[in-house]
């Protein structure tokens, strides 16, 4: 991600030729290898030096706010840009991206006055201006504010339709990012109408992004209960995952959960089971997953173990106490207590009073606390 918005060998290049070289190519280096805690202190360093010019300070307090990002000290690196946005003669743009690694209302703030300052200036780079619209829907939308989001995306997709060469995967992908958004905010003819219009311009050239339009559209569907509308785009989405780049992702967990889901609201047991097993085998094995999603996800993989025409209460059991597992973790207690009551349940209709015990007593004491 940094060296996506800062290459060092180019920001450092005019301070080559001074007597500054061999500590800055040491710097580069530590940065090269990713020793974050090191570069800030041969930056800190160089910043030391009495004679050091104010240009050259901005640049290492750029690598700065990179390095403290890089180790999870958002809140070092967001003081780093802000002081750095006060000096007129920084890209705001520049910083506007370094913000968007560590705090997205301060990357709104810059990055709004970036693309400002571009239009009245009548910015040549027309792609340049669209970037930096781009990325101020992406904190927007992380900001969770649809509506502005779509409002840029819109924009910077105006200026990449307009280019004499257009790149034509990223008008794909911010039609993509649009359809998405409206997902989000609930308004399925809008968000139908753009990922639909990626599935048709994809053809065989994007598959992620056909893949995740796919998954999109169903999830959307899936959401107004209109599961007979959802299930072909899942399938087609399954079939395009084998060997594709997205396979064992959160994207064909998903596809894997909504076809679950399919089979669940159709009172196939028996076959919903078996997505379960697949999606919940992926999410197991990722990185960051919601626990929220997964405790839902064991909940109703439960309901189906113990509810299928050859049941396993064994595998049963077990799916719903994964279930209170992630969801104690939520701290959403209102979820937990519904949750904690279909397990207490569980074991009272199999018999087993030592089981049932043990979860009245978990619901016990997280009432009272």
């Amino acid at each position: 991600m940094a060296m996506d918005i800062l290459n060092l060998n180019d920001h450092f290049q005019d301070n080559m030729s001074s007597k500054y070289r061999e500590q800055l190519e040491e710097l580069l280096e530590e940065f090269n290898r990713e020793h974050y805690p090191n570069v800030l202190s041969k930056s800190a360093d160089l910043q030391a030096g009495s004679d050091l010019d104010g240009q050259l300070s901005d640049k290492l307090k750029m690598v700065d706010a990179i390095c403290h990002s890089e180790i999870g000290e958002g809140r070092a690196s967001s003081e780093i840009i802000s002081e750095l946005y006060g000096h007129s003669d920084i890209d705001w743009m520049l910083l506007g991206e370094l913000a968007f690694m560590c705090d997205f209302k301060l990357a709104r703030r810059i990055l709004s006055a970036a693309v400002k300052k571009m239009e009245d200036d009548h910015e040549a780079d027309r792609i340049k201006l669209a970037r930096g619209y781009l990325v101020l829907a992406e904190a927007e939308e992380n900001l969770e504010k649809y509506v502005r989001a779509i409002k840029y995306f819109k924009q910077g997709l105006e200026f990449f339709q307009e280019d004499e060469t257009p790149d034509q995967h990223m008008i794909l992908y911010i039609h993509f990012k649009i359809g998405m958004m409206y997902s989000m905010k609930r308004e399925t003819d809008e968000s139908l109408h753009y990922l639909t219009k990626v599935i048709d311009m994809a053809g065989d050239t994007n598959p992620d992004l056909k893949i995740n339009s796919l998954v999109t559209i169903a999830k959307t569907y899936g959401s107004k209960n209109d599961n007979e509308k959802a299930y072909p785009y899942l399938k087609e989405a399954l079939k395009l995952l084998e060997g594709s780049s997205l396979e064992d992702g959160m994207t064909h967990a998903e596809a894997l959960t909504e076809m679950a889901f399919y089979y669940f609201h159709e009172s196939k047991l028996t076959e919903a089971v078996s997505y379960y097993d697949e999606a919940i085998d992926i999410y197991k094995r990722l990185r960051h997953t919601s626990h929220r999603k997964l405790g839902m996800i064991y909940m109703q993989y439960a309901y189906c173990l113990e509810h299928m025409e050859q049941n396993s209460i064994q595998k049963a059991g077990k799916s719903y106490e994964n279930a209170i597992e992630q969801l104690e973790l939520t701290k959403d207690w209102e979820l937990l207590e519904n949750a904690l009551a279909d397990v207490i349940a569980f074991y009272d209709n199999t018999g087993n009073q030592r089981k049932k015990r043990e979860y009245e007593n978990r619901f016990v004491k997280m009432t009272n606390a």
